[in-house]
């Protein structure tokens, strides 16, 4: 059990501040808000949080996903598959959820915002994979 944590702590991690950094760079070559919108969290809390507690936040959030794909990766297999695409389909719905409850309008860019949100939780999911592939 320990090792299903640790693997989850370290892969989610990594795939986490990937996605973060990517989205990061993405925001800061084109003005695509996509790092903005995907720390957002003022719509849940009073005030503006911190942009620390906001990507530690979004880190346990990538963490919490990785251990229980890992869980499925290695107990329940058939049942992985199925799971990334579950994992997919509601990160690209929190798109369009996140879009509108962000506090102020977002500079997205509308279907390139959308287009590259979609295409790099697919990274994301695959870095993952790659992670419990080689034992991470």
């Amino acid at each position: 059990m320990g090792k299903l944590f640790v693997s989850g702590l370290i892969s989610g991690t990594i795939s986490g501040l990937l996605l973060f950094l990517i989205f990061s760079y993405v925001q800061w070559t084109t003005d695509i808000q996509l790092m903005t919108l995907l720390l957002d969290t003022r719509f849940m809390f009073a005030g503006d949080p911190h942009i620390l507690f906001e990507i530690m936040l979004h880190l346990i959030i990538s963490i919490v996903i990785a251990v229980m794909l890992r869980w499925l990766y290695d107990n329940q297999y058939k049942l992985y598959l199925p799971a990334m695409v579950a994992v997919w389909l509601v990160t690209t719905v929190l798109y369009f959820v996140l879009s509108n409850f962000a506090a102020e309008p977002l500079e997205l860019n509308s279907y390139i915002g959308m287009l590259l949100w979609v295409i790099f939780h697919i990274g994301y999911l695959e870095v993952l994979h790659l992670c419990f592939k080689l034992g991470i």
